[in-house]
């Protein structure tokens, strides 16, 4: 114990003395470089990765001194927003796995900011809940990986300069051995990007088309047909991240002088449920009170769990636990919509801008699904949490074990 408080003493007088000789007050370019540079940006990661192969307990110690004098970081390694996000994921794989050039430049900008807008490659039309059976083909030509193939379900690809990309790089093997895992340069002949309309109404997935697009060598994550481990790591990430940054989304926070006096909820999270109650008229309906007083209940137990995942706490499966954690999310979130809906009553069948109740309601009830699908569906999230965590058989694959190219001879014949 008195060990743990010296190396905190330690690490917090080094911060202090960095801050007082670096901050001036001014978050720029500059400063955020140096930040990166320094190591602060993301303390966790290790030391050849911009970080200082810190643990949790000492990181927070970090953002603790940089929070004291209104410093900000460059990315903070525990925050849910989109950008954190993909620190969280795609960050921790380069750090992990990438070579020393792509962590020099790559990671440095993605840390910095100036390599924020990314997608994700992954699905195909044949290979959406089976990922491994991704048809996109890179094949290496010089110094560049050559890609043809289509991706769907990418969000954000319109606005993307770069993309992680999931390729077949050998045919010749089982399904999961023969994929490679790419950073991809977004803006470059042969990348086409097509929107997608949702049932909302909105486009935030595309189809996006790849035709000889060029890949450098340096780009690789991981080992050649080694991606399919790399994408397990990323995942477990998204899933953790995926259900904080929605159930936030969805979730308003409320402050401790805002809590309901009627003892109705008596903690922060569950203001939106409170305020669609009072503002349906049914907020001394009994059978209304036990619905928020469960999904809130369902909330805080997700939202400690979550803490011991961050926290390094998630015992020997940390990919199962953040499967638990990503399938409760979902869960959550259609019962949010499902309990608001059945308060607003015969109006949430309504829609359009003279609706604003129903529409809102019916728009969360909708935008529930991306959860149940992004990220793996809640399907393949109860397929992970009964083989990693209960131990439970892995189901019946006829392909396991078969050359890739024999399994697609066997779907034609």
């Amino acid at each position: 114990m008195r060990k743990d408080a010296a190396a905190s003493d330690k690490l917090r007088h080094e911060v202090r003395t960095w801050l007082s000789e670096h901050w001036k007050g001014v978050d720029d370019h500059q400063w955020r470089l140096d930040v990166v540079l320094a190591g602060w940006a993301v303390p966790t990661f290790p030391e050849n990765a911009y970080g200082r192969g810190l643990g949790t307990a000492l990181a927070q110690v970090v953002g603790a001194e940089f929070e004291a004098v209104g410093a900000p970081r460059s990315c903070q390694d525990l925050g849910i927003s989109a950008v954190h996000g993909w620190v969280r994921m795609v960050g921790m794989a380069v750090a992990r796995f990438g070579g020393a050039q792509l962590r020099e430049t790559f990671l440095r900008d993605l840390l910095a900011g100036e390599a924020d807008h990314g997608v994700a490659l992954y699905s195909e039309p044949g290979a959406g809940s089976d990922l491994a059976s991704l048809q996109t083909k890179a094949t290496l030509v010089g110094d560049h990986w050559v890609v043809n193939g289509q991706k769907v379900w990418s969000s954000s690809a319109a606005e993307s300069t770069w993309g992680v990309l999931l390729a077949r790089t050998d045919e010749n093997v089982p399904k999961h051995q023969g994929i490679s895992f790419f950073i991809l340069p977004m803006r470059q002949s042969g990348v086409d990007i097509r929107p997608i309309k949702q049932i909302t109404g909105d486009s935030e997935f595309s189809e996006v088309f790849l035709t000889d697009v060029r890949v450098p060598v340096e780009n690789i994550v991981g080992e050649v047909n080694g991606g399919w481990s790399v994408l397990q790591e990323v995942l477990a990430a998204e899933r953790e991240w995926l259900g904080a940054y929605l159930e936030a989304g969805n979730r308003p926070g409320v402050r401790a002088e805002e809590l309901d006096r009627s003892g109705m909820v008596s903690s922060e999270g569950s203001a939106d449920l409170i305020d669609a109650a009072r503002n349906a008229g049914r907020a001394d309906d009994s059978a209304v009170r036990q619905a928020i007083a469960q999904l809130h209940t369902w909330r805080l137990v997700h939202r400690w769990n979550n803490e011991r995942l961050m926290s390094g706490e998630g015992g020997s499966s940390p990919v199962a636990a953040a499967a638990l954690g990503k399938l409760a999310s979902s869960r959550i979130l259609h019962a949010t919509g499902r309990y608001k809906a059945q308060m607003l009553g015969p109006e949430a069948m309504m829609y359009g801008s003279s609706h604003r109740a129903g529409e809102s309601v019916n728009r969360e009830v909708m935008n529930a699904f991306i959860n149940s699908v992004g990220g793996g569906s809640d399907q393949i999230q109860r397929n992970i949490i009964s083989e990693r965590l209960l131990g439970l058989p892995r189901g019946h694959a006829p392909d396991r074990g078969v050359a890739f190219k024999d399994i697609k001879k066997s779907a034609a014949s």
